[in-house]
């Protein structure tokens, strides 16, 4: 036990010292204290991996790696701004800044995933499983004019809408859940054709289309079923 407090204690020791370094942009100490904390970083960064991806969204195209990337800079800059005479430890004050720079960077690409569902009209396929006006022109294709409309209302419903669904997906059966992911675009955001779906997943079109209507049928129900979320 007294080895593990004193590893504990030199860790704290030395980061200490790399802040002082780093301070006077020293870039060995800069590399040297990205280096001794890279555990942290990677930790934070797993937990809001299982936090934020859904299988649906990916961060809104936010890599893995770029939150790693955000959070190692998060760090350097909490490495500039820490106070070595507050009783804190440079770990627990790092943790704090990194994870809330990260945070901010899955929010953002929550939101610019948000947009385009609500661009590309994905979120009413769900809702129709032929979204066409009276003149038989597809929504999702449809350019707004803008007239009468109230955008702050419209954006709040469509956030509870894509958040829904959200929910509604992910309690489908896995293959299900795949092959709408694919079919709608949900993640590469470009619709695919019954053929193509179907090529991919090694189905013939009709087995594809009764897969399709059934998880359809069933997220639409869930999607219109009176509650909130």
């Amino acid at each position: 036990m007294e080895r593990k407090i004193t590893d504990i204690d030199e860790t704290e020791k030395r980061n200490r010292e790399l802040c002082e370094l780093v301070k006077q942009n020293d870039l060995y100490a800069q590399t040297e204290i990205l280096l001794l904390n890279e555990g942290l970083i990677s930790q934070l960064a797993r937990s809001l991996e299982v936090a934020h991806d859904l299988d649906i969204n990916h961060y809104g195209g936010i890599e893995l790696d770029d939150i790693l990337q955000e959070g190692r800079f998060a760090l350097l800059e909490a490495a500039k701004i820490f106070d070595e005479n507050e009783d804190v430890k440079f770990s627990t004050f790092a943790y704090t800044v990194a994870g809330n720079a990260m945070r901010d960077l899955c929010r953002k690409g929550d939101s610019s995933f948000e947009r385009q569902l609500a661009n590309h009209g994905i979120v009413q396929v769900f809702l129709d499983d032929n979204p066409v006006d009276e003149d038989g022109v597809p929504e999702a294709e449809k350019v707004r004019d803008g007239k009468g409309r109230d955008p702050v209302g419209e954006e709040a419903v469509l956030r509870v809408m894509i958040q829904k669904m959200r929910n509604r997906l992910v309690l489908l059966p896995p293959r299900e859940r795949r092959l709408l992911m694919y079919r709608y675009g949900i993640q590469s955001l470009e619709y695919k054709t019954i053929a193509e779906t179907a090529a991919f997943f090694h189905l013939t079109e009709n087995y594809l289309r009764l897969i399709e209507k059934r998880a359809l049928d069933v997220l639409r129900e869930g999607m219109n079923d009176g509650k909130i979320l």
